[in-house]
C-alpha cells in the first residue's frame, strides 16, 4: 500500500441462489451499491466459476468478490452485517423452501492463491475449508441454513488471475416473464464487437448471452477487453433489447481452462458407441464422449484400436475423463496390400509365403499397407461447452 492509500479489504459472496431462481451475481450487485451509495469505493469485482462436478451447485457455479478501500473498516463492516442481516433474515435451518446456504466473507488480507486452484480443480469439502482459513483473520456472516457458501466465496477471493482472464457484463432485468434479447442484434453485436466471443452457436442457431432459467439476469456478454464488453452491451440496450434495471463489467476466470491440467497423449485400447451415440473410450484411463459434444464426438465415433489420440477433459467422481477437447495424431485406416511397380496390387500367395503380383509376376515380401490418418483439434459445439472452458480460437492473456 502506498502513502495515502486507503487499505484494502476484500468480501466474497456465495451460494445465495437456487436451483430454479434466485441470483449470486444480482444479490451480489445490490450489496456493492449499497456499499457504493455509502461512500465506499469498490474495485476489480469478479465473477469466478469454479469446479463444474462440485456438489449442489447450480449450473455456472460462480462465486462473486471484490475489493473495497476505505479507512472506515468498523463503518463497512457495519453495511455489510445489515444488508446481510435484511437480504437472508427468512432462511432457516432445514427450510425445505430454501437449498441455498448463502455465505458473505470480508477480509483484509486476500486469502493465499491455492485456495481458488483447489476450488476450480477438485471436489473441497466444507470441513477442510474451515481448516483452511482458521489461521487467517475474516469474519463470516452466514445463516442457520449452513455455511456451504464459505467454499466458493472464499476461492472468488483467493483468485488472481494474473496469468489469464476475462471479462463479463453482466444485466440483470427489470421485469419478469420471456426475455426480450433479438438473436439478429447479438449477432450483429458480435460483428461488431469481435473482441467479445461465445455469443451465439451457429450450429444450434441461437443465441448464448441470456439464460433460459428464471432468473434475475438478462444477459452477459462475455469478452477479451472490458471496454469492448460494456460498449457491446450499450449496443444491444440502443438497438432494441430489453432495457435492464443495471449492469456491473467483472473480471473473471472464463474461457481460461483453469479447471484442467496439461494435455494427456494416449493410445486407444477399445472404443464403445452406446445408445444415443455417447462414446466410451478405454486407454489408459476411461474416456467419456457425449452425444451432444459435436465435432468431439464425431471423432470419437470414428476412433479405432491403435490409434493415438491427444485429449483434454475433466475427471468426475467415478475417475471417468469427460472429454473438453480430442485430436488424433496418428491412425492407420483401409488396410490392403501394396500395389506392383506395374500398377498391379500384389497377392497374398499363403501363410509365411511373399506376395505376389498376378500380371507380371513380381515377388514382394508379405506386408499390409494402410492410409496413414490424423486430426486437428476438436471442440464441442458453444452451446455444449463449460463457462471455464478456453475456445481453441482463444489465446490467453500470457501469450499475448
Amino acid at each position: 500500500m502506498t502513502v495515502g492509500e486507503s487499505p484494502t479489504f476484500w468480501i466474497g459472496l456465495d451460494d445465495t441462489d437456487e436451483r430454479e431462481h434466485g441470483c449470486t451475481t444480482h444479490d451480489f450487485n445490490e450489496l456493492l451499491n449499497h456499499l457504493s451509495s455509502s461512500g465506499f469505493s469498490i474495485d476489480d469485482p469478479r465473477l469466478v466459476r469454479l469446479w463444474p462436478f462440485a456438489p449442489n451447485r447450480t449450473r455456472g457455479n460462480a462465486a462473486l468478490a471484490a475489493a473495497i478501500r476505505t479507512e472506515e473498516s468498523a463503518r463497512l463492516e457495519s453495511c455489510i452485517n445489515s444488508w446481510f442481516l435484511t437480504r437472508f433474515s427468512d432462511l432457516k435451518k432445514g427450510d425445505e423452501l430454501h437449498s441455498a446456504q448463502p455465505v458473505l466473507i470480508m477480509t483484509m488480507k486476500q486469502f493465499p492463491e491455492s485456495i481458488y486452484w483447489d476450488t476450480v480443480t477438485q471436489f473441497v469439502g466444507l470441513s477442510n475449508r474451515l481448516n483452511q482459513l482458521e489461521t487467517i483473520p475474516h469474519r463470516v456472516w452466514s445463516t442457520p441454513a449452513g455455511q456451504g457458501g464459505i467454499i466458493g466465496a472464499s476461492a472468488a477471493i483467493a483468485w488472481r488471475g494474473t496469468h489469464d482472464f476475462t471479462w463479463e457484463c453482466t444485466a440483470w432485468r427489470q421485469t419478469q416473464g420471456e426475455r426480450r434479447v433479438p438473436p439478429n442484434i447479438v449477432e450483429n453485436m458480435s460483428e461488431l464487437y469481435p473482441s467479445t466471443f461465445m455469443n451465439r452457436d451457429p450450429n444450434a442457431g441461437r443465441s448464448l448471452i441470456a439464460p433460459r432459467t428464471p432468473c434475475p439476469v438478462l444477459y452477459g456478454i462475455r469478452g477479451e477487453t472490458k471496454k469492448g464488453v460494456e460498449d457491446a452491451h450499450n449496443f444491444l440496450q440502443q438497438n432494441g433489447a430489453e432495457i435492464c434495471s443495471g449492469y456491473r463489467v467483472h473480471r473473471s476466470n472464463q474461457a481460461t481452462d483453469d479447471h484442467l491440467s496439461d494435455s494427456v497423449i494416449s493410445r486407444v485400447n477399445r472404443v464403445t458407441i452406446l445408445q444415443g451415440g455417447h462414446v466410451v473410450i478405454e486407454s489408459n484411463q476411461k474416456l467419456l464422449s457425449f452425444s451432444q459434444g459435436g465435432d468431439v464426438n464425431k471423432l470419437s465415433q470414428q476412433l479405432e484400436e491403435g490409434d493415438e489420440i491427444e485429449w483434454v477433459g475433466l475427471q468426475d467422481f467415478e475417475n471417468s475423463i469427460h472429454l473438453e477437447r480430442l485430436r488424433l495424431i496418428h491412425g492407420s485406416r483401409n488396410r490392403s496390400r501394396p500395389y506392383c511397380n506395374c500398377g498391379t496390387r500384389f497377392k497374398s500367395q499363403g501363410r509365411n509365403q511373399p506376395l505376389k503380383c498376378p500380371d507380371c509376376g513380381s515377388i514382394h515380401p508379405d506386408e499390409w499397407v494402410s492410409e496413414k490418418i490424423q486430426s486437428e483439434w476438436k471442440e464441442p459445439p458453444p452451446a455444449h461447452r463449460r463457462h471455464l472452458s478456453k475456445p481453441l480460437s482463444r489465446k490467453d492473456k500470457s501469450e499475448d
